[in-house]
């Protein structure tokens, strides 16, 4: 099955138990963050990605620039283990672990939540890669992917999510989900972008891109 297909079965799910006030806040926030701009003007296929260095939730260190002299990077950005959306992907990225790996990739998750919900996500979703913790949403904000939830959306979601507490930081930031695959001179090859949370793409398109750098 397809990973849109499960996410397509979850939202007929959550929304079969959402009150219709909240899914009208939060279409109106992804109807937002659409008319802002803000995945327009993130890093796309073709620029450089920034680089970066994270820690996971053990405190180990993650560069971007030394794994990339080792080979491409898979890089993907979540909001954080209380999405449903994002666990249902962190998994189907993670079935498709072996065959990344196998094409010579690195493969890193990049999160706003403290180190212990990093490692929390890690180990219930089975998770054989690093979530890595990004405070305060600064490597999201330099791949454009970092924005602020409305006054209205923070309204309707502190009775759904202590976000503050999950990311320990009260800014009420949130990342935009988004896949990178980067080559190993730092070219992004891959983007793909949810302005839309409900929507990812499938981790099937990750393997012929990696083929095609392997091959190059």
């Amino acid at each position: 099955m397809l990973l849109q297909d499960r996410l397509d079965a979850l939202k007929t799910e959550c929304l079969a138990k959402t009150p219709p006030k909240v899914t009208l806040v939060r279409q109106r926030a992804v109807e937002a963050l659409a008319a802002s701009g803000l995945a327009e003007r993130a890093a796309h296929a073709g620029e450089q990605a920034p680089a970066f260095q994270l820690r996971d939730g053990h405190g180990r260190s993650f560069s971007s620039r030394e794994a990339l002299r080792r080979g491409p990077v898979v890089l993907v950005f979540y909001m954080g283990r209380w999405c449903p959306y994002c666990n249902v992907e962190l998994r189907a990225i993670e079935s498709a672990s072996h065959d990344i790996r196998s094409l010579g990739a690195s493969l890193v998750v990049v999160s706003q939540q403290t180190p212990d919900n990093s490692l929390e996500t890690q180990r219930r979703n089975g998770l054989s890669f690093a979530s890595l913790v990004d405070a305060g949403g600064e490597v999201a904000h330099t791949f454009g992917l970092r924005w602020k939830a409305s006054d209205e959306l923070r309204a309707v979601e502190e009775g759904c999510v202590d976000l503050a507490a999950f990311n320990g930081d009260p800014s009420w930031t949130l990342t935009m989900p988004a896949r990178y695959v980067l080559a190993p001179g730092g070219t992004i090859e891959y983007a793909d972008l949810s302005v839309d949370y409900t929507r990812r793409g499938d981790p099937s398109e990750l393997i012929p891109v990696l083929a095609h750098i392997a091959a190059h």
